[in-house]
């Protein structure tokens, strides 16, 4: 158990590692982790680390296009076997979310399989999407 707590933290601190770099620092900046609570534990501690201005909590996508216009980056982590269908964040959510938006939107999808993020998703303008088998690739 300790293996996979620690393997899930060194996943986290390379997500923040990552985010942090591509927006140019988190500090003064909002996010929003989607999924279980003890799933985004882990990324909650390290963006508060980081004086993230707000961190937005949800177990689900369904508020998402009323809280995008306030942040710069949504870690999606669905449960690794979810009891019910799982519920995908669409490109028409995100595209809602964003309309007049000029900042960056940074979407790192951690789902183990199935992607809870839709990757057209990631053609959206000020869109940058990292898929599952963009991560793989990054961490193999």
């Amino acid at each position: 158990m300790q293996n996979s707590a620690t393997h899930r933290r060194l996943k986290a601190e390379e997500i923040i590692s990552i985010a942090d770099a591509c927006l140019g620092g988190l500090g003064g900046r909002s996010a929003l982790v989607l999924g279980p609570e003890e799933q985004r534990h882990p990324y909650t501690l390290l963006l508060q680390q980081a004086k993230m201005k707000c961190i937005y909590q949800e177990d689900t996508p369904c508020r998402v296009s009323a809280i995008l216009p306030n942040i710069q980056l949504i870690i999606s982590i669905p449960a690794p076997l979810p009891p019910a269908p799982l519920l995908t964040l669409t490109a028409a959510t995100i595209a809602q979310g964003c309309v007049g938006r000029w900042t960056p939107l940074l979407i790192f999808d951690l789902a183990a399989s199935t992607p809870s993020v839709e990757e057209i998703a990631g053609l959206l303008p000020a869109v940058c999407l990292y898929t599952p088998e963009d991560l793989q690739r990054i961490f193999p």
